[in-house]
């Protein structure tokens, strides 16, 4: 089953997969915010989303997208409203950055004395408020990334549409239809979970606040962007 289709099919996903859309950048955000296992989580959901798609496409319930057009765009409205959420948060994630540095360089009677002592400060209170706030478990990482995919339009028609093209009449549908989308869900994976721990690594060494808070803004301008798109799409 390995033939020519295969391979074209492989490239085009494999350009799909490398091309930035609303999985790569909930992936990167949430490596941002939490580090590189809630990234991975995130990872994990965004496969599990695609293996089902892929399954419920292979079993003909995508059918139901091509019939009834109003169901993509039920999905593409609640798509653009989640990533709008995820962008607002990251939005104000980069004003508590801002809010704290303006604290630490105006604290009252005891101001810093250097800049270094100020984002000194400014990363102590960030770890202490981390540790006191809540926690978002692995299982709502899990969920964002599976609420990601699945709200996402571009993946649905994706598994409804493109890969029955690299299916010839001769072959065995529901058997090369599983290694198609198999094959899709690995190279999202590994491509996905690379960046996670990636951007993760990078995040939790870089201590610099105003490092930090423009890339909160650089994914909240990203996020609300793709929300943008999604919707007028």
């Amino acid at each position: 089953m390995f033939d020519s289709q295969f391979f074209a099919f492989a490239g085009v996903a494999a350009l799909l997969v490398l091309s930035p859309g609303a999985t790569m950048v909930v992936v990167a955000d949430a490596a941002l915010e939490a580090g590189r296992r809630a990234a991975l989580w995130t990872v994990a959901g965004i496969g599990t989303a695609n293996a089902t798609l892929a399954l419920a496409s292979a079993f003909g319930v995508s059918a139901i997208a091509h019939r009834l057009p109003v169901v993509l765009q039920i999905v593409s409205i609640a798509g653009a409203a989640y990533l709008a959420w995820l962008g607002v948060r990251a939005l104000m994630r980069a004003l508590r950055g801002a809010t704290a540095k303006s604290a630490a360089h105006h604290p009252g009677p005891k101001p810093c004395a250097t800049d270094a002592a100020c984002d000194s400060s400014i990363v102590a209170q960030d770890i202490r408020r981390a540790n006191a706030a809540p926690r978002t478990s692995s299982v709502a990482r899990f969920g964002r990334g599976l609420l990601t995919n699945f709200a996402n339009p571009s993946v649905v028609l994706f598994y409804a549409v493109v890969v029955p093209q690299f299916i010839s009449p001769r072959d065995a549908f529901l058997a090369r239809y599983l290694l198609l989308g198999g094959t899709h869900v690995a190279m999202s994976v590994i491509w996905q979970g690379a960046v996670g721990v990636s951007v993760g690594t990078f995040a939790e060494r870089m201590s610099r606040p105003t490092v930090r808070r423009w890339m909160d803004l650089a994914m909240a301008a990203a996020l609300l962007a793709l929300a943008v798109k999604i919707a007028v799409s």
